[in-house]
């Protein structure tokens, strides 16, 4: 139940007629415990008389000043009631009410004049204004009323501003719990993933060295093999690394070394007779043979040209040489001869990698895929390479070699990759060659000069210093990574493409059967900056 608001009456001696009539108009807001009066009549005997008046002016919350010539007479009302009556209505802490009982110059007081009085318009209680001196009293009273409900109003203004601000201070701090709790789960969480991400990084490094490790023996083991270069020394390698780099070459070294050593007959007699024997066989054979053509079957012509039966399998686009990464200039300096807008020089850095000896050639083409491709052109030659097949066909290719050697994750080189092995890799590094080896291509390089618009077999001409054959010239190759401008290209653009448009991934691309002329065979203008993607290099590389 609410408290009922403390009345305090301020009167003089002469007016207590006006304080008890007063009095008993405020009972009934007494009774309904509204408010509770309290003046100076209710001091009891023996007690601190202005002790108790200060103390219970200073708790009231409305008072009432009795308001008459003998009021204005009272020294001790003036000099202390009134003080601090009215320090404590200026404040805010109570309600000062003057209420005129007799006429007397109020007006003219600097204190009351602007106050709120009562009855309205300030006429006195005993004034003939009124026609009872009741009616005064309850205008007085329904002023006090007034007062009472402004005051019960501010205060639940109060309280709800109260509640209001407890409710924002209970949500801000409860948003601060959720938010401190969101951080921890998301600290937490990237906790968590960081961990992942270590495991993960140990676990691809250990895989990594897991590889070079195994890289790194195959390697030793065949440079033994190959020195050696006997039979049990090329099978004691296939038995250590079934999937090594060189398990093909490990094979094709074995046949040929059973081949070279035949059985060996008992007696001189029976060698000369089988000798014999086989040159007669040998001259039936070849006699005929002697009347085709200008190269006879089976042999391969001195500008590198194979005839229809040759099937050497000695060159294949699955052989690989290593090729230890670094970082070399890209692209080719502005006088190079008619170079193109998008092959500026910049810094590029490739790690280490393996790539194809070859190029892919026709032979290893069937082997995998089971038949020629349906646009090749050049038809019936096992060793030159293969041509007219899309990026597309590559995928199959590759996704179907990888299949047959599991482990070996055989794929198109980058465009960097390629243009650093054809450069030479770090032997390169430091000088600059037009071409794959030299900066003259007719040692190294089938271009339109020499090849008689036909393709070749690989491996005809000169290496360069990695020992990788045809990198410039012989057929255009594909690269793994679609076309885009360097970083320093000033006049290309992903919206202003370059001139080779046939070079979006996906499209079939008619490849030359040679570089057309000297600047083509450019090992830039090889590289993918002049659409000079590549089958052959069937690179892979041991990543964890």
């Amino acid at each position: 139940m609410p408290q009922p608001y403390k009345v305090f009456i301020i009167y003089a001696r002469e007016d207590a007629q006006y304080l008890n009539e007063l009095r008993g108009q405020l009972r009934p807001l007494e009774n309904a415990g509204r408010l509770r009066v309290w003046s100076d009549s209710e001091i009891d005997p023996g007690v601190a008389w202005e002790q108790e008046i200060v103390h219970n002016l200073e708790s009231a919350e409305i008072i009432l000043i009795l308001v008459s010539a003998a009021y204005y007479n009272s020294a001790y009302i003036h000099d202390k009631e009134i003080k601090q009556a009215l320090a404590r209505h200026e404040k805010g802490e109570a309600k000062v009410l003057p209420v005129i009982v007799r006429p007397c110059a109020f007006l003219d007081d600097p204190v009351i004049s602007r106050l709120q009085v009562l009855p309205t318009d300030g006429k006195a209680v005993n004034s003939q204004h009124w026609r009872d001196r009741d009616d005064a009293w309850v205008d007085v009273v329904e002023g006090v009323k007034r007062t009472l409900d402004a005051m019960k109003a501010a205060e639940n203004r109060r309280e709800q501003e109260k509640r209001a601000t407890a409710e924002r201070a209970r949500r801000e701090e409860e948003k601060r719990r959720r938010t401190a709790r969101q951080a921890e789960e998301n600290r937490r969480r990237e906790a968590a993933l960081q961990q992942a991400r270590e495991e993960e990084d140990r676990r691809q490094k250990q895989q990594r060295e897991a590889a070079d490790a195994y890289q790194r023996a195959d390697h030793a083991a065949w440079l033994q093999a190959s020195g050696a270069d006997n039979t049990e020394g090329y099978q004691n390698y296939l038995a250590r690394f079934p999937q090594g780099d060189m398990v093909r070459e490990a094979k094709t070294r074995i046949r040929a070394l059973r081949s070279s050593n035949g059985p060996t007959l008992s007696t001189g007699r029976n060698m000369l007779i089988s000798v014999g024997g086989l040159i007669v066989l040998l001259a039936f054979w070849l006699l005929p043979k002697m009347f085709e053509g200008e190269n006879g079957i089976g042999e391969i012509a001195k500008d590198g040209t194979p005839t229809e039966s040759s099937h050497d399998r000695s060159k294949s686009g699955f052989d690989l040489v290593r090729v230890e990464g670094g970082t070399f200039k890209m692209g080719s300096p502005d006088n190079e001869e008619d170079r193109d807008n998008d092959e500026c020089l910049h810094a590029e850095t490739v790690a280490s990698f393996s790539i194809g000896k070859y190029e892919v050639t026709q032979a290893d083409w069937r082997e995998i895929m089971g038949s020629d491709p349906p646009e090749l052109y050049f038809k019936g030659c096992d060793l030159c390479p293969v041509e007219r097949v899309s990026w597309n066909d590559i995928q199959d290719f590759l996704q179907k070699l990888n299949a047959r050697y599991p482990g070996k994750n055989y794929r198109l080189p980058t465009e960097a990759e390629w243009e650093y092995a054809a450069r030479g890799g770090l032997a390169g590094v430091d000088t600059y060659q037009v071409f794959a080896g030299s900066d003259t291509p007719d040692e190294f390089t089938w271009y339109d000069k020499n090849s008689g618009s036909k393709t070749h077999v690989v491996g005809t001409k000169k290496p360069n210093r990695l020992g990788l054959f045809d990198m410039s010239g012989n057929v255009w190759e594909w690269c793994q990574d679609t076309y885009k401008p360097y970083p320093c290209d000033r006049e290309t653009s992903e919206e202003a493409r370059p001139r080779h448009p046939r070079r979006q991934l996906g499209l079939r691309m008619a490849e030359l059967p040679c570089c057309e002329s000297p600047p083509q065979c450019a090992a830039s203008s090889l590289s993918i900056s002049a659409f000079a993607s590549r089958l052959r290099p069937l690179a892979h590389r041991y990543a964890g």
